[in-house]
Protein backbone atom coordinates (compact mmCIF):
# COMPACT_ATOMS: atom_id res chain seq x y z
CA UNK A 1 0.00 0.00 0.00
CA UNK A 2 1.05 3.58 -0.64
CA UNK A 3 0.22 6.23 1.96
CA UNK A 4 -0.19 9.96 1.46
CA UNK A 5 -1.10 12.69 3.91
CA UNK A 6 -2.48 16.14 3.16
CA UNK A 7 -0.74 18.59 5.50
CA UNK A 8 -0.24 22.31 5.93
CA UNK A 9 0.98 24.63 8.65
CA UNK A 10 -1.88 27.05 8.07
CA UNK A 11 -5.56 26.31 8.55
CA UNK A 12 -8.25 27.25 6.05
CA UNK A 13 -6.25 26.26 2.98
CA UNK A 14 -8.67 23.53 1.89
CA UNK A 15 -6.96 20.41 3.28
CA UNK A 16 -10.19 18.53 3.90
CA UNK A 17 -11.70 19.58 0.57
CA UNK A 18 -8.58 18.33 -1.19
CA UNK A 19 -8.34 15.08 0.80
CA UNK A 20 -12.00 14.15 0.30
CA UNK A 21 -12.33 15.07 -3.36
CA UNK A 22 -8.92 13.67 -4.31
CA UNK A 23 -9.73 10.36 -2.60
CA UNK A 24 -13.03 10.26 -4.47
CA UNK A 25 -11.40 10.96 -7.84
CA UNK A 26 -8.66 8.39 -7.25
CA UNK A 27 -11.29 5.80 -6.36
CA UNK A 28 -13.23 6.61 -9.52
CA UNK A 29 -10.02 5.91 -11.43
CA UNK A 30 -10.13 2.38 -10.03
CA UNK A 31 -7.75 2.58 -7.07
CA UNK A 32 -8.86 1.04 -3.79
CA UNK A 33 -8.64 4.00 -1.41
CA UNK A 34 -8.97 4.38 2.36
CA UNK A 35 -9.57 7.97 3.50
CA UNK A 36 -8.51 8.48 7.14
CA UNK A 37 -9.41 11.51 9.25
CA UNK A 38 -6.91 12.41 12.01
CA UNK A 39 -8.34 15.84 12.80
CA UNK A 40 -9.98 15.84 16.27
CA UNK A 41 -12.54 18.27 14.87
CA UNK A 42 -13.76 15.49 12.54
CA UNK A 43 -13.68 17.53 9.35
CA UNK A 44 -14.20 14.57 7.00
CA UNK A 45 -17.30 13.33 8.81
CA UNK A 46 -18.68 16.86 9.06
CA UNK A 47 -18.12 17.31 5.33
CA UNK A 48 -20.32 14.28 4.62
CA UNK A 49 -23.22 13.46 6.93
CA UNK A 50 -24.15 14.17 10.54
CA UNK A 51 -24.51 10.43 11.13
CA UNK A 52 -20.99 9.80 9.88
CA UNK A 53 -19.58 12.64 12.00
CA UNK A 54 -20.90 10.89 15.10
CA UNK A 55 -19.84 7.37 14.14
CA UNK A 56 -17.01 5.50 15.90
CA UNK A 57 -13.70 5.64 14.10
CA UNK A 58 -10.01 6.26 14.69
CA UNK A 59 -10.47 7.26 18.34
CA UNK A 60 -12.20 3.96 19.11
CA UNK A 61 -9.46 2.10 17.21
CA UNK A 62 -6.87 3.73 19.50
CA UNK A 63 -8.63 3.80 22.87
CA UNK A 64 -11.00 0.83 22.76
CA UNK A 65 -8.82 -1.32 20.48
CA UNK A 66 -11.79 -1.99 18.22
CA UNK A 67 -10.98 -3.94 15.04
CA UNK A 68 -10.36 -1.77 12.00
CA UNK A 69 -12.88 -3.75 9.94
CA UNK A 70 -15.68 -2.74 12.35
CA UNK A 71 -14.86 0.96 12.04
CA UNK A 72 -14.20 1.47 8.35
CA UNK A 73 -17.23 2.83 6.47
CA UNK A 74 -17.86 1.55 2.95
CA UNK A 75 -18.99 4.37 0.67
CA UNK A 76 -21.39 3.85 -2.23
CA UNK A 77 -18.32 3.88 -4.44
CA UNK A 78 -16.93 0.33 -4.06
CA UNK A 79 -13.31 1.48 -4.26
CA UNK A 80 -13.61 4.11 -1.51
CA UNK A 81 -13.66 3.43 2.22
CA UNK A 82 -13.58 5.98 5.03
CA UNK A 83 -12.25 5.88 8.59
CA UNK A 84 -13.66 8.88 10.45
CA UNK A 85 -11.94 10.40 13.44
CA UNK A 86 -14.55 8.93 15.79
CA UNK A 87 -15.77 10.48 19.01
CA UNK A 88 -13.12 12.79 20.47
CA UNK A 89 -14.26 15.05 23.31
CA UNK A 90 -12.68 18.53 23.27
CA UNK A 91 -10.87 17.83 26.54
CA UNK A 92 -9.37 14.66 25.00
CA UNK A 93 -8.11 16.25 21.80
CA UNK A 94 -4.55 16.79 23.05
CA UNK A 95 -4.24 13.21 24.27
CA UNK A 96 -5.67 11.94 20.98
CA UNK A 97 -3.08 13.87 19.01
CA UNK A 98 -0.29 12.64 21.29
CA UNK A 99 -1.34 9.04 20.63
CA UNK A 100 -0.80 9.65 16.90
CA UNK A 101 2.46 11.60 17.15
CA UNK A 102 4.91 8.72 16.69
CA UNK A 103 3.15 7.50 13.54
CA UNK A 104 2.76 3.93 14.79
CA UNK A 105 -1.06 3.97 14.79
CA UNK A 106 -1.23 4.90 11.12
CA UNK A 107 1.51 2.42 10.26
CA UNK A 108 -0.56 -0.30 11.95
CA UNK A 109 -3.63 0.70 9.96
CA UNK A 110 -1.55 0.59 6.80
CA UNK A 111 -0.49 -2.98 7.60
CA UNK A 112 -4.00 -4.11 8.50
CA UNK A 113 -5.82 -2.59 5.53
CA UNK A 114 -4.63 -5.27 3.14
CA UNK A 115 -7.42 -4.68 0.63
CA UNK A 116 -6.39 -1.05 0.08
CA UNK A 117 -3.91 0.30 -2.46
CA UNK A 118 -3.73 3.91 -1.30
CA UNK A 119 -4.33 5.48 2.10
CA UNK A 120 -5.12 9.22 2.07
CA UNK A 121 -4.80 10.92 5.46
CA UNK A 122 -6.44 14.24 6.29
CA UNK A 123 -4.69 16.14 9.11
CA UNK A 124 -5.38 19.08 11.40
CA UNK A 125 -3.64 22.36 10.61
CA UNK A 126 -0.17 23.01 11.98
CA UNK A 127 2.63 20.58 12.66
CA UNK A 128 1.34 19.19 15.94
CA UNK A 129 0.95 15.61 17.11
CA UNK A 130 -1.49 14.13 14.58
CA UNK A 131 0.09 15.89 11.61
CA UNK A 132 3.64 14.97 12.61
CA UNK A 133 2.49 11.38 13.13
CA UNK A 134 0.94 11.30 9.66
CA UNK A 135 4.11 12.72 8.14
CA UNK A 136 6.18 10.10 9.94
CA UNK A 137 3.92 7.27 8.80
CA UNK A 138 3.14 8.25 5.22
CA UNK A 139 5.40 7.85 2.22
CA UNK A 140 4.23 11.09 0.62
CA UNK A 141 3.03 14.51 1.77
CA UNK A 142 0.81 16.74 -0.35
CA UNK A 143 0.90 20.37 0.79
CA UNK A 144 -2.01 22.66 -0.14
CA UNK A 145 -1.04 26.34 -0.19
CA UNK A 146 -3.73 29.00 -0.33
CA UNK A 147 -3.02 31.54 -3.06
CA UNK A 148 -2.87 34.39 -0.56
CA UNK A 149 0.26 36.15 0.75
CA UNK A 150 0.19 34.95 4.37
CA UNK A 151 -0.26 31.31 3.37
CA UNK A 152 2.50 31.46 0.78
CA UNK A 153 5.02 32.75 3.33
CA UNK A 154 4.68 29.52 5.34
CA UNK A 155 5.20 27.12 2.45
CA UNK A 156 8.90 26.49 3.11
CA UNK A 157 8.20 25.49 6.71
CA UNK A 158 7.10 22.03 5.61
CA UNK A 159 10.55 21.33 4.17
CA UNK A 160 12.18 22.22 7.49
CA UNK A 161 9.85 19.83 9.31
CA UNK A 162 10.35 17.03 6.80
CA UNK A 163 14.11 17.51 6.88
CA UNK A 164 14.07 17.05 10.63
CA UNK A 165 11.88 13.93 10.37
CA UNK A 166 14.10 12.42 7.68
CA UNK A 167 17.17 12.97 9.87
CA UNK A 168 15.39 10.82 12.46
CA UNK A 169 14.72 8.02 9.98
CA UNK A 170 11.40 8.90 8.36
CA UNK A 171 11.06 7.88 4.72
CA UNK A 172 8.80 10.74 3.68
CA UNK A 173 8.91 13.20 0.81
CA UNK A 174 6.81 16.05 -0.56
CA UNK A 175 4.93 14.74 -3.58
CA UNK A 176 3.87 18.23 -4.53
CA UNK A 177 2.66 21.67 -3.49
CA UNK A 178 -0.90 22.39 -4.56
CA UNK A 179 -2.18 25.91 -5.04
CA UNK A 180 -5.70 26.25 -3.67
CA UNK A 181 -8.36 28.98 -3.67
CA UNK A 182 -6.68 30.57 -6.66
CA UNK A 183 -8.47 33.60 -8.14
CA UNK A 184 -6.84 34.32 -11.47
CA UNK A 185 -8.78 37.57 -11.90
CA UNK A 186 -7.58 38.95 -8.58
CA UNK A 187 -4.13 40.51 -8.79
CA UNK A 188 -2.94 39.59 -5.29
CA UNK A 189 -4.00 35.95 -5.61
CA UNK A 190 -2.46 35.58 -9.05
CA UNK A 191 0.66 37.36 -7.82
CA UNK A 192 1.15 34.74 -5.10
CA UNK A 193 0.84 31.98 -7.67
CA UNK A 194 3.31 33.65 -10.00
CA UNK A 195 5.81 34.13 -7.15
CA UNK A 196 5.64 30.43 -6.27
CA UNK A 197 5.85 29.37 -9.91
CA UNK A 198 9.00 31.46 -10.35
CA UNK A 199 10.71 30.68 -7.04
CA UNK A 200 10.10 26.94 -6.58
CA UNK A 201 11.27 24.09 -8.82
CA UNK A 202 8.59 23.10 -11.31
CA UNK A 203 8.81 19.51 -10.08
CA UNK A 204 7.55 20.60 -6.65
CA UNK A 205 4.39 22.28 -7.89
CA UNK A 206 1.38 20.49 -9.29
CA UNK A 207 0.27 21.81 -12.66
CA UNK A 208 -3.29 21.48 -11.37
CA UNK A 209 -4.58 24.35 -9.24
CA UNK A 210 -7.78 24.48 -7.20
CA UNK A 211 -9.89 27.61 -7.79
CA UNK A 212 -11.94 29.42 -5.20
CA UNK A 213 -15.45 28.28 -6.08
CA UNK A 214 -18.70 28.45 -4.03
CA UNK A 215 -19.63 24.98 -5.28
CA UNK A 216 -17.12 23.51 -2.82
CA UNK A 217 -19.14 25.01 0.01
CA UNK A 218 -22.37 23.77 -1.59
CA UNK A 219 -20.94 20.26 -1.80
CA UNK A 220 -19.83 20.33 1.83
CA UNK A 221 -23.24 21.61 2.93
CA UNK A 222 -24.86 18.78 0.96
CA UNK A 223 -22.52 16.19 2.45
CA UNK A 224 -21.01 15.01 -0.85
CA UNK A 225 -17.81 15.33 -2.90
CA UNK A 226 -18.21 18.05 -5.51
CA UNK A 227 -18.33 15.35 -8.21
CA UNK A 228 -21.61 14.10 -6.72
CA UNK A 229 -23.20 17.50 -6.19
CA UNK A 230 -25.33 17.10 -9.30
CA UNK A 231 -26.27 14.27 -11.64
CA UNK A 232 -23.94 15.81 -14.18
CA UNK A 233 -20.80 16.85 -12.23
CA UNK A 234 -20.06 20.59 -12.39
CA UNK A 235 -16.98 21.56 -14.44
CA UNK A 236 -14.97 22.43 -11.32
CA UNK A 237 -15.08 18.75 -10.28
CA UNK A 238 -12.73 18.01 -13.14
CA UNK A 239 -9.82 19.71 -11.37
CA UNK A 240 -9.69 16.82 -8.89
CA UNK A 241 -9.73 14.29 -11.72
CA UNK A 242 -6.77 16.16 -13.20
CA UNK A 243 -5.05 16.23 -9.82
CA UNK A 244 -5.64 12.50 -9.34
CA UNK A 245 -4.09 11.73 -12.73
CA UNK A 246 -1.13 14.00 -12.00
CA UNK A 247 -0.63 12.45 -8.58
CA UNK A 248 -0.68 8.91 -9.96
CA UNK A 249 2.10 9.87 -12.35
CA UNK A 250 4.22 11.06 -9.40
CA UNK A 251 3.85 8.07 -7.09
CA UNK A 252 4.35 4.35 -7.45
CA UNK A 253 1.29 2.22 -6.73
CA UNK A 254 1.50 -1.55 -6.97
CA UNK A 255 -1.65 -2.60 -8.81
CA UNK A 256 -1.06 -6.34 -8.71
CA UNK A 257 -3.12 -8.43 -11.04
CA UNK A 258 -4.47 -5.39 -12.88
CA UNK A 259 -3.83 -5.01 -16.57
CA UNK A 260 -2.63 -1.68 -17.87
CA UNK A 261 -3.25 -2.52 -21.50
CA UNK A 262 -5.51 -0.53 -23.84
CA UNK A 263 -9.22 -1.18 -23.25
CA UNK A 264 -11.38 -1.90 -26.29
CA UNK A 265 -14.41 0.34 -26.68
CA UNK A 266 -16.37 -2.51 -28.27
CA UNK A 267 -15.80 -6.27 -28.50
Amino acid sequence: MVSLCVASQKGGVGKTTVALNLAFSLARRGLRVLLVDTDPAGAIGLSLTKKLSQAPGLAEYIVQKKPLAQLVVQSKLPELKILTVGRVAPEDAMGFQSALADGNVLKRIEREATDVELMVVDTPSGFGGATIGAMRACRYVLCPVQAEPIAARSVLRIFDVLGSLREKGANTEVVGILLTMLQTRQASSLGVAEDLWSSLPASLLFDTTIPRDPLFLDASASGVPVGLLKRRPPPVAMVFDQLAAELEARISIDERGMSNEPIALVD
